[in-house]
């Protein structure tokens, strides 16, 4: 953390990248630099950008949170930007399942904790949808972009929607499976254009813009909508 401002600041290191990035995230600043950057020069990166941060920290705060889910049957759950349904049946074992337009989970009527169970459950859902579409998605861009990543798996980040290591191990976060299908295309692109670029340089921006020309208004997407269930 870094003191010296009215909001707080968090700042990365790292080998990976040539240049310097700021975020705003969960009413948060993230300064990420490369590894020999100084505080002060940290300092002098932020506080030139002290206007949009505070810009962008008060959209954040204004927006209203999610409601939380209840998981009871006519609730909504997106799924690669469509709303589905929520069905909870009694019977005789878990599962869930897409049927008709609807998210259908069966629990046994002897469940102690029934609501954590449903969120557990959908999640298990999710995660291996995500798995089985982004491996889909990469194994068709990785074609597109010309590269070959080492392997793909999904995880749960609090703040970041893919990761690609330094040997071409990619990984994304499962909740973008929530987002519409041009967003998760982008995530897919973003991460596979790090095996040509392991940085965020304006060569690499534009290897995405090749393949994902409305870029810009990807991320800005990403910035706006809250992807939980």
């Amino acid at each position: 953390m870094m003191d010296g401002f009215d909001f707080e600041v968090q700042v990365n290191r790292t080998d990976r990248k040539k240049s310097a990035s700021i975020e705003v995230e969960n009413n948060r600043v993230v300064v990420t630099v490369p590894a020999s950057v100084s505080d002060s020069r940290i300092r002098e990166l932020v506080s030139k950008r002290t206007a949009w941060i505070k810009t962008k920290l008060k959209e954040e705060t204004s927006r209203p949170p999610p409601k939380p889910k209840e998981f009871v049957s006519g609730e909504t759950l997106p799924y690669l930007g469509k709303n589905y349904r929520l069905k909870v049946q009694t019977g005789s074992s878990t599962s869930v399942g897409m049927y008709k337009g609807y998210l259908v989970v069966e629990v046994p009527q002897e469940v102690q904790d029934r609501d954590q169970t449903i969120r557990s459950l959908l999640e298990g859902w999710y995660q291996s949808h995500a798995e089985k579409r982004l491996k889909e998605k990469t194994d068709r861009f990785s074609e597109i972009v010309g590269v070959t990543p080492k392997s793909v798996s999904v995880c749960s980040y609090k703040s970041r929607w893919g990761s690609c290591s330094v040997s071409g191990d990619l990984s994304y976060n499962w909740r973008i499976i929530l987002a519409p299908h041009r967003i998760v295309d982008y995530v897919v692109v973003h991460e596979l254009c790090h095996l040509l670029e392991h940085n965020h340089s304006l060569r690499y921006w534009k290897h995405v813009a090749h393949h994902v020309p409305e870029y810009k208004d990807c991320r800005e997407w990403l910035k706006n909508h809250e992807l939980v269930i």
